[in-house]
């Protein structure tokens, strides 16, 4: 029986403790190490489409989620005033919704000015789809209560020892033990890191870091529960840009969760809280009743798995929470552990394939979150510097799109996380295409009809798609659960 060890029971140590006692059972003994007087940092409260199969294969489905917590269910992202006084909507495509080959749909709406919105979920309002509820692509959830709840699911399986770790103990390529306050000394085959920013196993390994603060500075949040009382509930997440940073807006239970992320490079903490509780009286007529700031340094590590250690989630690396991709890098990178790890025998060539696919998900998600703030507003020093120091990357996507356009073949197999539709979704949203140019390109094809045929079909199938959605009332949605 192999043993592991998870250092700390946040989200990222429930879910690595829950995925790992579900695919081996008892073929391995999983402990959890906590401090029962650390709560979760609650950064996030928002998920991608990949908490699916979190919930559907190692928990006990969406049903069950919805029924014991105050869970909603989100359809995409509503982007506020990232171009002043203009919103977009970011929806996701359900599942089983498969892209089309080569150009997809949007180069004939957008072309003929009829382009409505990404796949499924077009714009930001109060209905989820019925039809589609067990697929339904992401969730907002309270992070404290989710923790409970994965909890209580694994207790009887797994061992929670609510102690301290006082001292790693490594020989500079693997974790040799651990010296906690109470228990001692406690040894494991496989060491998980879940300390959060902190990474204290990681750490003792040499890790390399990439920093990204020149590129993203953000490094700073506050977070602040609003109570309220829905008539409707959103099924969106808001993103509302400011002059330093940008505000999310997240519908749980009877209230709103919400944060400012900002950069300490250009603004100070008192500033930010000073902007924060103003957009707070704007918008709930209430102010700033928290001191908490989270600092974070934005990057990730080279290797998330060495020797036989792996860091989970913040352990590994944070980005920002724009997007709200801290669930899917926890899920992904158990889960391609796992995949690669059958055996249990930790081979080197796993380890290189698995730190290999980690980077990249890593810049991809880096890549598309860049891609957000090619607003080309220059309203504040913050924004003046986030459009002079755009990547080769955003500068390249930047030109692509004003003199071409985008098929599944230009987002390319290296992207794992979002498909072509997202891409132009937030691209369109951000003016980011240039019509004429466009019909210029198409002029250059010798297949030009045939193109624009299939993108016409593809759209016709896509409308139809819609067209069959039957909607409901978010909160008579969730009333059928709870």
């Amino acid at each position: 029986m192999k043993k592991f060890i998870v250092v700390g029971s946040g989200t990222s140590g429930l879910i690595a403790a829950c995925m790992l006692k579900r695919t081996w059972g008892n073929k391995v003994q999983v402990s959890v190490i906590y401090d029962s007087k650390k709560k979760n940092i609650g950064v996030g409260e928002s998920t991608t489409p990949i908490v699916h199969l979190l919930v559907e294969n190692y928990l006990k489905g969406l049903y069950d989620l919805l029924g014991k917590t105050s869970t909603t269910i989100k359809v995409g992202i509503n982007f506020k005033n990232w171009i002043p006084g203009k919103e977009y909507f970011h929806g996701f495509p359900e599942l089983d919704w498969q892209e089309s080959d080569g150009y997809p749909s949007a180069l004939y709406t957008i072309i003929n000015e009829r382009y409505n919105g990404g796949v499924l979920h077009n714009s930001a309002d109060t209905t989820v789809p019925t039809n589609y509820y067990r697929k339904l692509n992401a969730l907002h959830i309270d992070t404290q209560e989710f923790s409970e709840y994965v909890h209580d699911l694994i207790k009887d399986q797994v061992d929670f020892i609510d102690d301290i770790v006082e001292e790693v103990h490594s020989d500079g390529k693997n974790i040799t033990g651990l010296t906690c306050r109470d228990s001692g000394r406690l040894e494991a085959d496989y060491y998980i890191d879940c300390s959060g920013f902190d990474a204290i196993l990681l750490r003792e390994l040499n890790p390399k870091w990439n920093d990204i603060s020149d590129i993203l500075p953000l490094d700073r949040a506050i977070p602040q529960q609003v109570p309220y009382e829905f008539d409707e509930i959103p099924s969106y997440t808001q993103a509302e840009a400011t002059k330093n940073g940008w505000i999310w807006k997240i519908p749980i239970g009877n209230r709103y969760g919400t944060g400012y992320v900002y950069s300490s490079k250009f603004t100070t903490d008192e500033e930010a809280r000073e902007d924060y509780n103003n957009w707070l009286k704007d918008n709930f007529n209430t102010e700033l009743k928290t001191d908490k700031i989270i600092p974070y340094k934005p990057g990730y590590y080279t290797d998330h798995w060495i020797g036989n250690c792996l860091a989970v989630g913040l352990s590994s690396g944070f980005v920002e929470p724009l997007e709200s991709t801290g669930i899917h890098i926890i899920v992904n990178q158990v889960e391609t552990f796992i995949k690669y790890n059958l055996s249990l025998k930790g081979l080197e060539y796993n380890k290189k394939r698995c730190n290999s696919l980690n980077r990249t998900l890593y810049k991809e998600i880096i890549e598309f979150i860049c891609l957000h703030y090619n607003t080309r507003r220059e309203d504040s020093d913050f924004w003046k510097y986030m459009s002079s120091n755009q990547t080769e990357w955003i500068q390249n996507f930047a030109e692509k799109c004003k003199q071409e356009f985008l098929s599944s073949d230009d987002i390319g197999e290296d992207k794992v996380f979002w498909t072509v539709d997202s891409y132009i979704q937030v691209a369109n949203g951000l003016d980011m295409f240039d019509q004429d140019s466009i019909k210029k390109f198409l002029d250059l094809q010798p297949d030009k009809e045939d193109i624009i045929e299939r993108s016409n079909s593809f759209n016709q199938e896509l409308e139809h798609s819609k067209k069959t959605v039957t909607r409901l009332s978010h909160k008579e949605f969730l009333s059928n659960f709870r």
